[in-house]
């Protein structure tokens, strides 16, 4: 059981590393990008999970900037089963100047707690790379639980392109002592300020699904 949840967790963490600017990475992508909202923007995320071991949950992550090149977020998952719930809060930060057409680094600091068991620290090294015309490659670096011994090492790879008023995204990523995973998806604004996104992915042969929203201010 308790293996079980430490995976659980995990997964919601990985889930919760999703903080966008308007124009770059976001929902429905688990792999982060290396920009921030522009000073006093926010959004607010919301989306439904189906995970590859059959579970079904509800994540909500608002996320805001106070101050230049720094964005403040948070998210509450919540499997619909069990109740168990994972709570995750963090701090993005963009290191160097995003580029319309060239590559610009990022880095993310957070804690985790899941119900029943300890607070974790996470962080992730991030790097965005822009093209006017192939789109954008996100890849990510980072470890779960990095202050103890029992610290995990993440991975993640991204590419998204947009299609008109689409954008589509495939991606990979994963963590120590566990297959990797892999997933596509698209997203489009129905409004101005408020997204609709999917994806579909796998993981040691089982499915996985999101539907979600993204609501800018």
């Amino acid at each position: 059981m308790k293996k079980t949840r430490l995976s659980c967790s995990v997964f919601f963490l990985l889930l919760g590393l999703y903080t966008t600017s308007n124009v770059q990475a976001g929902r429905p992508l688990t792999v982060d990008d290396a920009n921030v909202n522009d000073v006093g923007e926010g959004h607010v995320e919301g989306w439904w999970t189906r995970s590859p071991d059959g579970s079904r949950s509800w994540t909500v992550a608002p996320a805001y900037a106070p101050a230049q090149n720094m964005e403040l977020g948070a998210g509450l998952s919540r499997q619909q089963r069990t109740g168990l719930e994972t709570l995750n809060v963090q701090a993005k930060f963009r290191l160097t100047p995003s580029q319309e057409n060239g590559c610009n680094l990022g880095a993310v600091v957070g804690t985790a707690r899941t119900t029943g068991e300890n607070t974790k620290g996470y962080v992730n090294a991030l790097l965005t790379c822009n093209h006017t015309s192939l789109g954008s490659l996100h890849t990510n670096l980072g470890a779960l639980d990095f202050s103890s011994g029992q610290r995990i090492g993440t991975w993640g790879l991204a590419w998204e392109r947009a299609y008109g008023e689409v954008t589509a995204h495939v991606e990979a990523y994963g963590q120590q002592q566990d297959k990797p995973s892999w997933a596509a998806g698209m997203r489009m604004n129905i409004l101005p300020k408020l997204q609709l996104d999917a994806s579909m992915g796998r993981q040691a042969r089982h499915n996985m699904v999101t539907l979600g929203t993204k609501w800018m201010f």
